[in-house]
């Protein structure tokens, strides 16, 4: 570099109220040392040198008196260039205020740098400092001026919610310095977003999940949620699956091919855990979902000893209604995400009361449906004509229907209109043969029609299907003889009947998210579909593989095509525009 000395006088004041300081006057606070690095700063104070040479001029320090020196708070690498090019005078301002102590100057440095500042880590430490004292026991103004600051001078896209969550990341790196997620530094490099880094904040925060940075290290979840490869619910859905897995010895979703065909699967596990296999595109959902509250599924006639690893994560055992709606809602989305355009979502649900109130889980959803992105298509009612009798105590009438929830993708869903039948012959019955799973039942006054497909025909005939289906809680009831427990939660098992029919195209995928008892399975495969069932607990899972084979096996085609032929509008394809 030349080396011309430039004269002092050719730096020009800004204003009258600048000063002319000494150099020799001047001092670098030990503050400033403790946020930047001179060292790193070399080529930009070469940079300074360049432009303070060619346009003779550098903008005005700012400075405080202390005693006979001049503290520097606003121009330390100009101070620094100015000494390297052997200048003797420099403009300041010197400010009237003086700090109350250390911290509070550098408050001021900050302050005066903090939109200047050439590096990531000098940005990461200012904000540290800057935003220690923001709690509200620090008080509400100070942390109002503070974060309306650093919004401010930050500008687009450091907004008050997005400065609280970059103070959550520096407070968790600064406790964990060597963590593998440095979530405060790719926030400030600007390669993570404001919402992933407080979503990330939050799975580490979540006390149900117990999932810790010593987790991460080895799992790297959080980091694949970081790099969008999945979303919030599918992260905190592998840490379950990891959790489960580290705890237990096993994960909770495996795909067990053992049970599956060319026509149905089954896939063990969690619902909320559900991976597809490769390609998977259903058609719809159909299911009956847990009872909020009621019943417990995985205790009920077991012993301790024998209970399935899944009664732990068991949809409906939440204690607030609000978490239980929002576990049915992800499972849908689940669904949704590998569900053709045209899919439908149907769900059968009892609500739940509690001291003779209801708990509102029904209306609940469908408003959760909807704010999820779901179209709500309609309500049906399943009326029992012989409900379960209900305490003397109790002050509201008996509860003798449960609701069919019919959701929807999009505005064209698949919809395939049933007609009305006049039957020319009724079913043939014998006396003295009773469903599979009704223990109890009087059989002296049970029916077995002989033909499944007769059956069904009796069942359309009976039920003009509009918005209430009848049918008799306890007969016809789904086959659940040799489950876990007792499975109080089964349905009859024609109940999905016309659903199926109407919502479904043949051939098309039915998962059945909660399968209990394989009822929707079975009918599925006899009207010429294809099914998913997942179960949560192991044991279920061979008396739901028989129940899919006798579908399977009792499928006849010819009187498939003929129901079909007597209740299905001639039209293949009617498509619902909402």
């Amino acid at each position: 570099m030349n080396n011309t000395v430039l004269k002092s006088d050719v730096i020009l004041p800004l204003s009258n109220n600048v000063t002319r300081l000494q150099l020799s006057q001047l001092e670098i606070p030990k503050e400033w040392d403790q946020f930047f690095n001179r060292k790193e700063k070399r080529e930009f104070i070469k940079n300074l040198k360049r432009q303070i040479k060619k346009s003779r001029y550098c903008t005005p320090m700012t400075v405080l008196k202390f005693e006979d020196k001049y503290i520097i708070v606003d121009g330390v690498l100009r101070f620094l260039a100015l000494q390297d090019l052997n200048l003797n005078e420099a403009d300041c301002i010197i400010l009237e205020k003086f700090p109350e102590s250390s911290d509070e100057l550098k408050d001021w440095i900050i302050e005066y740098n903090i939109k200047s500042v050439p590096t990531v880590d000098d940005l990461i430490r200012l904000l540290r400092h800057y935003l220690r004292n923001t709690d509200v026991e620090d008080g509400e103004v100070n942390c109002n001026r503070k974060y309306g600051f650093i919004t401010e001078t930050l500008g687009r896209g450091w907004g008050r919610n997005n400065v609280i969550t970059v103070k959550k990341t520096l407070t968790l790196d600064e406790k964990n310095p060597k963590n593998c997620l440095q979530l405060s530094k790719r926030l400030c490099n600007k390669e993570i977003s404001f919402d992933r880094a407080n979503k990330a904040i939050k799975i580490l925060e979540n006390k149900a999940l117990n999932y810790t940075l010593k987790d991460e290290k080895k799992a790297k979840i959080i980091s694949g949620f970081l790099s969008k490869n999945y979303d919030q619910r599918k992260a905190e859905s592998l840490i379950r699956q990891y959790k489960t897995k580290i705890n237990k010895g096993t994960t909770n979703v495996t795909f067990n091919h053992k049970y599956s065909s060319d026509r149905y699967l089954i896939l063990p596990g969690n619902s909320l855990d559900t991976q597809f296999p490769e390609g998977t595109l259903i058609n719809g959902i159909f299911t009956s979902i847990p009872y909020f509250n009621i019943i417990n599924y995985a205790e009920n006639g077991i012993v301790p000893e024998q209970l399935d690893l899944g009664h732990e994560l068991e949809i409906g055992r939440e204690k607030k209604r609000e978490d239980f709606v929002k576990n049915i809602v992800d499972v849908m989305k689940i669904g949704a995400e590998n569900m053709t355009e045209d899919g439908v979502i149907i769900i059968n649900l009892d609500d739940t009361y509690k001291d003779s109130v209801c708990v509102g889980v029904v209306a609940l959803l469908i408003l959760e449906m909807q704010n999820a992105g779901f179209l709500f298509i309609d309500q049906m009612i399943w009326e029992k004509s012989n409900p379960k009798p209900q305490s003397n105590r109790t002050s509201r009438f008996t509860n003798s229907y449960e609701s069919i929830l019919i959701f929807a993708k999009s505005p064209e869903y698949y919809y395939e209109q049933l007609r009305i039948f006049d039957p020319t012959k009724s079913a043939t019955v014998k006396r003295g043969c009773s469903e599979q799973g009704n223990k109890g039942v009087n059989t002296k006054k049970s029916y077995h029609i002989s033909n499944p497909y007769k059956t069904m025909r009796n069942f359309l005939c009976d039920n003009d299907i509009e918005q209430i289906l009848k049918l008799n809680i306890s007969k016809e009831r789904s086959q659940d003889e040799g489950l876990q427990n007792g499975f109080f939660g089964s349905f009859p098992s024609l109940f999905p009947l016309p659903f199926i029919l109407s919502f479904f195209p043949e051939n098309g995928v039915i998962w059945d998210c909660f399968g209990g008892t394989g009822t929707t399975g079975k009918l599925a495969l006899m009207l010429n579909r294809k099914v998913i069932i997942s179960e949560l607990y192991d044991k279920n899972i061979a008396k739901i593989y028989e129940t899919l084979e006798r579908g399977t096996s009792e499928y006849d085609e010819n009187e498939y095509r003929s129901l079909k032929n007597d209740f299905l509008s001639e039209g293949n394809d009617l498509r619902n525009v909402a």
